[in-house]
């Protein structure tokens, strides 16, 4: 049995798809299955054993043929699409799977039939089955509509067995070898740290009231940080090279712009991660630290928090609208 799943977003979006491929895998352990992922999906695909081949989106016109014709020559018995938007139903379409499925999400900010309605008619019309979730009404009714259970839905219904209470443990290799002296905690430098209601200012307040926990922090980035902070930079040492670290003797650092194997290296390796929701959380929770995750609060937490929290993790919720929010995370270290 051959079984191609399309989830070419988010890099915590495929994370939270790993139970899904894991529990096919439980419950048919001789199913081949091929992920088609998006670039940033890749590394991460490419590192889960129980992924046989990875084909990596390209919005290019003569890339999609080619990946059409790839895809058309594997014969699958299934096809499933979990992404939002266009390109996984198209691609759906001319696969020529035995049975196709799609997953629709309709607005979670507010109720219209309209939403989505092209996509449905579509998937009504070609796909053998469509499951198209009301997220605006489910989310009011307290239905359970996580990203991974709705996922592991439409294999059920799709007639293929799954195995439900999947715990992924971290798949990536460390690289990078951290010399700990102490215990190590990871903050991440996302754009979304900075809003109306915190600044960078009250975030270096925050370092600094860490540093005298006796733990090491190392700041993590990505492209959204230079975008916010500023003055972090001007106050400790950057690190380029990841191999510069186990020179390292001080308290805090940021790890720049590392590539994806020694940035996920870090995160194994630390016993906190503070994160506000990104795809940090969801590699932090593939490891065994404690996580604390920050929601942006004008933007539907309790929503998120539904759709999106760390599959099978227990975790720390806060939100950014929290006055307490520093002396929270002091007392979850």
């Amino acid at each position: 049995m051959k079984i191609c799943i399309e989830r070419s977003d988010r890099m915590g979006d495929m994370i939270l798809t790993l139970p899904v491929i894991q529990g096919i895998k439980q419950k048919n352990p001789q199913a081949i299955i091929h992920v088609v992922a998006s670039k940033k999906n890749v590394n991460i695909c490419k590192q889960f054993s129980l992924i046989d081949k990875t084909y990596e989106k390209s919005t290019s016109s003569s890339s999609f043929n080619n990946l059409i014709k790839s895809i058309t020559a594997e014969k699958y018995d299934y096809y499933f699409t979990f992404s939002p938007g266009w390109f996984g139903l198209r691609l759906g379409f001319f696969s020529r799977s035995k049975f196709k499925s799609s997953l629709i999400l309709q607005s979670r900010y507010k109720s219209s039939v309209f939403s989505k309605l092209g996509q449905i008619i579509f998937s009504k019309l070609f796909y053998s089955l469509s499951l198209v979730v009301d997220r605006f009404k489910s989310l009011n009714t307290n239905n359970n509509i996580h990203q991974t259970k709705m996922m592991i839905d439409v294999i059920s219904k799709s007639g293929l067995e799954i195995g439900e209470n999947i715990k992924t443990e971290f798949i990536f290799s460390n690289v990078l070898k951290l010399n700990k002296r102490k215990p190590v905690c990871v903050i991440h430098l996302s754009s979304k740290w900075i809003n109306n209601y915190y600044s960078e200012d009250v975030f270096i307040d925050l370092l600094k009231l860490l540093e005298e926990r006796n733990i090491s922090i190392y700041l993590t980035s990505d492209e959204t940080t230079k975008n916010k902070f500023s003055k972090i930079f001007d106050i400790f040492p950057v690190f380029n090279n990841p191999k510069d670290l186990l020179k390292n003797n001080e308290n805090i650092i940021i790890c720049n712009n590392f590539d994806f194997e020694n940035w996920t290296s870090v995160i194994n390796q630390s016993d906190y991660v503070i994160t506000p929701e990104s795809g940090c959380t969801h590699i932090a929770s593939l490891t065994k630290c404690k996580l604390a995750v920050i929601y942006d609060s004008d933007n539907s937490p309790k929503n998120i928090k539904n759709e999106y929290a760390p599959w099978n993790k227990e975790y720390l919720a806060l939100e950014t609208n929290d006055k307490g929010l520093n002396q929270k995370l002091l007392n979850f270290i």
